[in-house]
């Protein structure tokens, strides 16, 4: 759970919900705030709300497919504001058109900017054209970090987030 993840931990918790998470490895007690670390196939059996925050990359794409919804409850909702192709949508619009889940609401598609039909004519499902951070005050905070990261490239060879799966680094 990095910390988009602990954010919306705390934003879950403030309407009532009890938090479990998968990451690659477990968090210390300290970083998981008392958010339960459970298995990826249990996170999937057990979740209402399936929020997915995670990068893509060869290991991620498609991660949510067939055989992962048929391990939800039918009354799981799925949440993708991460990247698109971390679920495969046809395999979502069969499960959703199946009842194998009850809805999932996303802004980013696995082929952007296209959009499955099955997900636009489908009642349970949500969509948005990938606009999580359209504020000005998120712009101007993301204008700002990425200036101080080029800063300390420069100055240490260091960035403030590397993002080492990017890297092909565990």
């Amino acid at each position: 759970m990095g910390g988009i993840g602990r954010n919306l931990k705390k934003k879950a918790e403030a309407f009532g919900m009890t938090v479990i998470y998968h990451n690659r490895r477990q968090l210390e007690d300290s970083e998981a705030g008392g958010a339960e670390y459970v298995s990826f196939e249990d996170l999937l059996r057990k979740s209402d709300v399936l929020s997915l925050n995670l990068p893509l990359n060869p290991k991620t794409r498609h991660i949510i497919s067939t055989e992962q919804l048929k391990l939800m409850k039918p009354t799981a909702i799925i949440v993708n504001t991460a990247r698109g192709a971390i679920i495969d949508e046809a395999a979502l619009v069969d499960s959703l058109d199946r009842d194998i889940i009850a809805g999932v609401g996303l802004d980013v598609f696995e082929e952007e900017p296209k959009v499955h039909p099955g997900l636009v004519r489908n009642e349970k499902v949500i969509l948005l054209p990938h606009m999580g951070t359209w504020t000005s005050e998120t712009i101007k905070k993301m204008e700002e970090w990425a200036i101080e990261n080029v800063r300390l490239a420069v100055e240490t060879g260091k960035l403030k987030s590397p993002i080492f799966e990017q890297k092909g680094m565990q």
